[in-house]
């Protein structure tokens, strides 16, 4: 699937992702007639639960994965940035959440990476390497780990 400009992004919210786990609950796994809208279900799954899109003027991509309660980890594979194939994996936990990013095929992708349906950020580190601010801004070369430490109470 490929990052889209302008993909839904800040409107999304809890009732999207029990509408997109609704939708996945009920499909079929064989057969012409498994998903209706299989593009639009990816769509969601990639601009909505991952949280990416590609801005549009200034060439770099926005990732900000949905936190799910009580999910161990999410995995997307493939994700098309351009030119680039990137693999994603997400593992929320109480106190913090790593995002493991893995540039497979293609040129560096400058990325904006931050977590949403968390509690307040208080800390991030990429590759072990504290950050200011909330977000992490870097070129994906390769393989990165980043991490967002929660203040206080998560959620």
């Amino acid at each position: 699937m490929r990052a889209d400009p302008g993909s839904a992004l800040s409107g999304w919210d809890a009732s999207d992702f029990a509408l997109l786990i609704e939708e996945a609950r009920t499909v079929r796994r064989v057969g012409s007639h498994s998903l209706a809208d299989a593009e639009g279900f990816l769509r969601e799954v990639v601009a909505g639960l991952f949280g990416v899109r590609a801005d549009a003027e200034g060439g770099r991509f926005i990732m900000a994965p949905w936190l799910p309660d009580a999910w161990r980890s999410m995995t997307l594979r493939r994700l098309r940035l351009h030119r680039s194939l990137v693999d994603v994996e997400v593992r929320p936990r109480a106190e913090w959440a790593s995002v493991r990013l893995k540039l497979t095929f293609g040129p560096p992708i400058p990325l904006a990476l931050s977590v949403r349906n968390a509690g307040p950020v208080g800390r991030v580190t990429v590759d072990e390497i504290p950050l200011q601010g909330n977000r992490a801004v870097f070129t994906l070369a390769g393989e990165h780990e980043a991490m967002f430490f929660f203040e206080g109470d998560p959620r």
